[in-house]
């Protein structure tokens, strides 16, 4: 058994863990108002909605990083390693820089992020690609584009 500190999005908490398994999640002593989600990790651990290892479309894997998408939704995913999963994508990356140049690199996201900067998906996402060479991003979003014009549109009824 073993006491591991761990900090979440929702506070500090120790972790007791026997043979790498969380037996039971203590709050923070120092914590007046822990957040009872921490308790949540001892059932995420396990969850059959857990992806478990990396997966990549059977299409994909058989060709080596290289098909037409034509398949994308219509088969199966199989399990591979890590070490499989990495090579494969840093392949393609380097496949699409050699063909067409960082421009054809697009660094955007809408996944996941939190309110610290060094979870933050779109931050690690620009950083990694700035290092590989650059990308292209995207500047403002669509709803501001429909709100400038908005204002124009009241601005010109208004002055006239």
């Amino acid at each position: 058994m073993s006491k591991n500190t761990i900090t979440t999005h929702w506070g500090m908490f120790k972790a007791i863990t026997t043979d790498n398994t969380i037996t039971s999640i203590e709050n923070f002593s120092f914590d007046e108002y822990p957040s009872k989600i921490g308790q949540s990790l001892l059932n995420a651990q396990d969850s059959n909605t857990r992806i478990d290892q990396p997966y990549i479309r059977a299409s994909f894997l058989e060709k080596n990083g290289m098909t037409s998408g034509k398949l994308r939704g219509k088969e199966a995913f199989v399990p591979v390693d890590w070490n499989t999963a990495l090579t494969l994508a840093a392949k393609s990356l380097q496949t699409v820089k050699d063909n067409y140049s960082n421009e054809a690199i697009y660094g955007g996201s809408y996944g996941w992020a939190s309110a610290g900067r060094f979870h933050h998906s779109l931050g690690q996402v620009h950083r990694f690609l700035n290092k590989f060479g650059g990308y292209v991003s995207s500047r403002d979003t669509y709803s501001l584009g429909v709100l400038d014009i908005a204002f124009y549109l009241m601005y010109s009824v208004l002055i006239r």
